[in-house]
């Protein structure tokens, strides 16, 4: 193995990499990687850093201006960047180097914003691993206690692996190491507590030591050991499927989530193939080069637009919590930096579009006196005829199933009227007598709703203590309260090509004189179609899909009313629709930042299990005129 050493520092740059003592990489402070040759050593000076590390660097993550990263080790592993609006790079005048800002809620699943880093189970690079190592990291908790849930910021950790963790579980809260060792080849962890729970906005270096030969691992906290766990036998390497190491969480099998997401900053992520002692982890804080008591003030709860179209003198806002008066916005989009006019309100700071903006992502870096930290990119359409923004209507599915109220129940009925939702989505079964029951599966306590009579399910009861309601139920709840309450009956025909089904339903409806406060959908084409054809002026929303808008509207259904998943694979579809005047609603969408997303593309309705949620983003005003 070849001897490396660890620099301090040197005039004009900052030492942020390892290398071999024939080959060194350098990165400056302006994030730039270079490679000085050995024969060129002799013109920088070094400072003295004690004992030097004698262990070859196998990751070294560099975030880059653009909001990618790369990897500045001699693996020069790839590095890559599923980007979105809870990720983004920002200069740090704390660290001296672009650094990597995660907005996820903690703990959380997540599929966009994180760095992954792949390799190959039994290769070179883990094998070292197996041999004993050092992880190194610099991060900051930039949110509160992430609500009982794991939270990892740099791991491989699936069933094996190792990497950093806050656990919970009756755990603690601390900074934590956690390699997987057994002695018998079984899934097993080493849980290395360090003596430190983090304090939001405060930067710490995290070292985890895993020494196979002492049988050990240990977890250093700027540059003092914080804590010992024993940790004998051999590496237990990750689950087939799982190999990465994700930077801002942690790697699922399918290799399409990033799990136990982090919120807060990272500034290193670094593994060496050598388990370090105390003088080197000391010497590798001392290169660290930012000051411990280092701190940054915290913008959380965030709630922005991430795409948006815009003119000259537009107000465009962005709300949170931790706002203060005198706070001003600083737009960053690649060498160009604007000032706008901005102003804070209550929890919320507005910036005005200066004219000389243009269509663009932009990084908002908020300032506070000398100090500054990232709060979202935006990527912003300038026109000089912007679309008018559009609020979307609120679908309660299943009604509002809140505080002790069961899904498609007629208390979550009552709840979704009280707060004068849009729209309540119900779905409907008949039984063998001719009954219209509510409820999603159709199914319950080993019985099949369509294969009973209304007798023999009529006794079920709901989680809440409802007996199993049916559509009577539903419409007399409807009528009694609908003269104080605008909402609808969002009614889906759960049975494909049902028209027994739909004659029943309808005829309810009419018999009620509900109708214009009524809505139909339905997954089954048929279906769909069998509505139109008895009633031309009916509002009927298409579940299944698999039709483009121009399909649907030559059928006389008046909307697409498609899965996240469908609209992600046919992104133009809610463009076309829109443009055809065809209706576009979009579910099951429950997440503030997945509902901001396409209140951005204009969608007509969001169906949603958080209503409330929805329905305090829609009364927002995210971009003025």
């Amino acid at each position: 193995m070849k001897k490396i050493s660890l620099i301090a520092s040197f005039i004009a740059v900052s030492v942020l990499s390892f290398a071999q003592t024939y080959n060194l990489s350098v990165t400056k402070n302006n994030g730039q990687t270079v490679v000085i040759p050995t024969d060129e050593i002799t013109k920088i000076e070094f400072v003295d850093a004690g004992d030097q590390p004698s262990s070859d660097l196998l990751l070294d993550v560099v975030f880059d201006e653009d909001g990618t990263a790369h990897d500045a080790s001699l693996y020069k592993h790839d590095v890559i960047t599923h980007e979105g609006a809870s990720l983004m790079t920002y200069y740090s005048d704390i660290h001296h180097r672009y650094v990597a800002n995660f907005r996820h809620s903690a703990g959380a699943s997540v599929t966009s914003g994180y760095y992954r880093v792949n390799y190959k189970a039994g290769d070179d690079f883990i094998s070292r691993i197996a041999d004993g190592c050092t992880l190194e990291s610099i991060v900051m908790l930039g949110d509160t206690d992430p609500s009982n849930l794991e939270v990892k910021w740099f791991s491989s950790m699936q069933a094996g692996g190792i990497g950093f963790i806050m656990p919970t579980h009756n755990r603690s809260t601390c900074l934590t190491f956690l390699p997987n060792v057994s002695t018998n080849g079984s899934s097993n962890w080493r849980w290395t507590h360090s003596q430190v729970t983090p304090e939001v906005g405060k930067y710490y270096h995290v070292v985890g030591v895993w020494n196979k030969e002492e049988g050990k691992s240990y977890i250093y906290i700027n540059g003092k050991l914080s804590g010992t766990a024993t940790a004998p036998g051999n590496y237990v390497p990750v689950a087939a499927g799982a190999e990465s190491f994700l930077i801002g969480g942690d790697a699922e099998p399918n290799q399409t989530v990033c799990a136990s997401a982090w919120n807060g900053d990272i500034v290193t992520a670094r593994i060496y193939d050598q388990p370090m002692d105390e003088t080197q982890v000391a010497a590798l804080w001392e290169a660290s080069k930012f000051e411990e008591s280092a701190k940054v003030f915290s913008i959380t709860n965030l709630q922005f637009m991430a795409n948006c179209e815009v003119g000259a003198g537009y107000k465009y806002t962005v709300y949170g919590d931790g706002f203060e008066q005198g706070d001003a916005i600083e737009l960053q989009s690649g060498s160009t930096f604007l000032n706008p006019e901005s102003s804070v309100g209550e929890g919320s700071v507005t910036v005005v579009i200066p004219s000389q903006m243009t269509s663009g992502s932009y990084k908002f870096v908020v300032k506070r006196g000398d100090v500054k930290i990232p709060l979202c990119t935006v990527n912003f359409t300038v026109s000089a005829t912007p679309a008018a923004p559009k609020t979307p209507k609120v679908i309660a599915h299943r009604g509002a199933h809140t505080d002790g109220a069961a899904e498609n129940s007629v208390a979550a009925l009552r709840k979704a009227m009280d707060a004068n939702y849009y729209g309540i989505e119900l779905d409907v079964w008949r039984t063998t007598d001719g009954r219209v029951v509510v409820h999603h599966d159709g199914k319950a306590n080993g019985l099949t709703f369509s294969a009973c009579t209304y007798d023999q399910i009529k006794n079920i009861k709901l989680s809440n203590g409802e007996l199993l309601p049916t559509l009577d139920s539903f419409i007399a709840t409807f009528k009694e309260k609908m003269n104080s309450s605008s909402s609808k009956l969002i009614i889906e025909i759960k049975p494909w090509n049902d028209h027994t089904l739909v004659d029943l339903v309808m005829k309810m409806v009419e018999d009620a004189g509900i109708k214009d406060r009524v809505e139909y959908i339905a997954f089954s084409l048929d279906n769909c179609k069998y509505i139109v054809s008895k009633q031309p002026d009916a509002l009927v929303g298409y579940l299944n899909g698999d039709l483009a808008p121009a399909e649907v509207k030559a059928l006389g259904i008046v909307s697409v009313d498609y899965s996240t998943g469908a609209y992600a694979a046919h992104p133009s579809w809610i463009k076309e629709a829109r443009d055809l005047g065809v209706i576009v609603n979009v579910w099951t969408v429950n997440s503030s930042a997945a509902m901001l997303e396409y209140m951005s593309q204009g969608v007509d309705y969001i169906t949603t299990d958080a209503p409330a949620l929805l329905d305090e983003l829609a009364k927002k005003r995210f971009v003025e005129p």
